[in-house]
């Protein structure tokens, strides 16, 4: 799944697909369903309590997925932003993006 969001005033594309936790893994060392359950609570609950490594990775991972020039590594995409936070206008998009992408269309079977 994909969704067109305007980031640092311009439209970009950020991607959820099957390949994004192990990529996440891969690169981060972490369980993205873990943290991103962590994060959906936290979203929910008390904003100020959320986990900002986890979101920019996440959202790192789904610009890149995207198809985004966001760089080598977090870092540097973190070091070439012009709004500190910029990442939170964005956060709202990716959760959203994320839970679409945990509904299923497959038909419970009968017993």
């Amino acid at each position: 799944m994909k969704k067109t969001i305007t980031f640092e005033g311009r439209e970009m594309t950020i991607e959820n697909n099957a390949l994004l936790p192990r990529i996440y893994r891969h690169t981060f060392g972490r369980d993205l369903i873990v943290d991103m359950q962590k994060l959906t609570d936290a979203y929910k609950k008390n904003p100020d309590e959320i986990n900002t490594e986890v979101l920019e990775n996440l959202a790192w991972v789904m610009l890149k997925a995207g198809g985004e020039d966001v760089g080598e590594s977090v870092e540097e995409w973190l070091g070439s932003l012009e709004d500190t936070f910029a990442i939170y206008d964005i956060m709202g998009d990716i959760i959203e993006l994320w839970a679409s992408g945990l509904k299923t269309t497959a038909k419970p079977k009968k017993k």
